[in-house]
């Protein structure tokens, strides 16, 4: 068993059961999460900004005391069937939160039952309600694509799939459009966006890529999935400034011309700028950084990478200024000749601090500006 991280004064990224629902928000689907319903309103009302602006068929299970006593699985099976039957969906995702996974629920069995009932596909994604968001999303994203994906399609050379695009890293629809715009200035077909901005009948062509792109790590999962079945190497980088978009290019064309998988960032353990988030964000942020000449270095305190408290509360302390979401304040000890930059993270801070979300994606935007304001 591994180590056991616990956050004492420190926020939780968003839970993997809303990593789901997230990436599965924009593509036609039914989201059900078995649940008493805490993770169902916690993820509507903290973690998913395109609530109140669009539609999306998402569900509770209402799993009761005594259901979850008795691991009586008819009654989700019968009401996920009933709703099926008066809504409609395209598909269908199932996943549950900590106490299906404590009673033991069969989430990829039951997904099989309703669809067998329905003869709509569901996709039983595993999760448990105690990883982060990056799980979730990885996941739901590799079902999808697995199951929906047409592998007999022929390479586009110069063409990317965008993969682990959400509004838990992203945001704003806006962040997405600049991450497009970006690609398709250097020459480079955006394939598919997993999963903002895009259709379900477009990313039925996610095969067609000769590259995928991870911009965010919740993209790790399927890039690796798809290395291993289609044969498309990825690359891993979030284009954010010039210098930075020029390297995740550079990147994916080595990755095309070579078919091996290829990293637009090294890794940094230390520096006089500290820059806290999503592992592939804070890395190509630190990048960025250093092609500007300053010594920055990045850190992720997803507890699913074991992030400790204590460590990382000594790293802020012995850095000189720290880029991060602002309820990370809570860890350092201001001090004179001291900075701490707020760069809020929707994952992290929820709708909180979502007005002051710059548009960081794209070619355009300046961080050491930012550093330097």
């Amino acid at each position: 068993m591994g180590d056991w991280h616990t956050h004492v004064i420190t926020t939780t990224y968003a839970a993997d059961v809303s990593g789901v629902c997230s990436a599965m928000f924009e593509l036609g689907g039914m989201s059900i999460i078995h649940d008493p319903s805490g993770c169902n309103s916690t993820y509507t009302t903290h973690d998913e900004p395109r609530w109140y602006d669009s539609t999306s068929l998402m569900f509770a299970s209402g799993l009761d005391e005594m259901g979850a006593i008795m691991g009586d699985d008819s009654v989700v099976i019968k009401d996920a069937v009933a709703a099926i039957h008066d809504l409609h969906p395209r598909f269908v995702t199932l996943c549950g939160s900590s106490i299906p996974h404590v009673i033991g629920f069969d989430t990829v069995g039951v997904a099989k039952l309703i669809e067998e009932q329905t003869g709509v596909p569901v996709l039983g994604v595993k999760t448990d309600g105690l990883k982060s968001y990056v799980s979730g999303v990885g996941k739901a994203l590799d079902a999808w694509i697995s199951r929906f994906a047409d592998p007999k399609e022929e390479k586009v050379l110069n063409s990317v799939n965008l993969l682990g695009v959400t509004p838990l890293d992203f945001s704003t629809a806006e962040n997405v459009s600049l991450l497009k715009q970006t690609f398709e200035e250097y020459g480079w077909k955006v394939n598919g966006c997993f999963a903002m901005n895009d259709s379900f009948e477009n990313l039925t062509h996610a095969c067609m890529a000769s590259v995928n792109v991870a911009v965010s790590s919740a993209g790790l999962i399927p890039a690796k999935k798809m290395k291993t079945r289609y044969g498309i190497p990825y690359v891993l980088g979030l284009p954010m400034g010039k210098k930075m978009s020029a390297r995740v290019i550079s990147a994916c064309r080595k990755a095309q011309e070579e078919g091996t998988n290829q990293s637009a960032y090294e890794t940094f353990q230390d520096g006089t700028v500290l820059i806290i988030g999503e592992e592939v964000f804070a890395a190509s942020a630190a990048q960025s950084l250093r092609e500007a000449g300053l010594r920055a270095y990045s850190v992720s305190p997803d507890p699913d990478e074991g992030f400790d408290e204590e460590t990382l509360g000594t790293m802020m302390n012995s850095a000189e200024i720290i880029v991060a979401d602002p309820l990370f304040r809570v860890l350092w000890n201001e001090k004179p000749g001291k900075r701490f930059i707020d760069f809020p993270h929707e994952a992290c801070s929820g709708r909180i601090f979502r007005d002051s979300i710059p548009l960081f994606a794209g070619s355009s935007f300046e961080l050491e500006r930012l550093i330097g304001s």
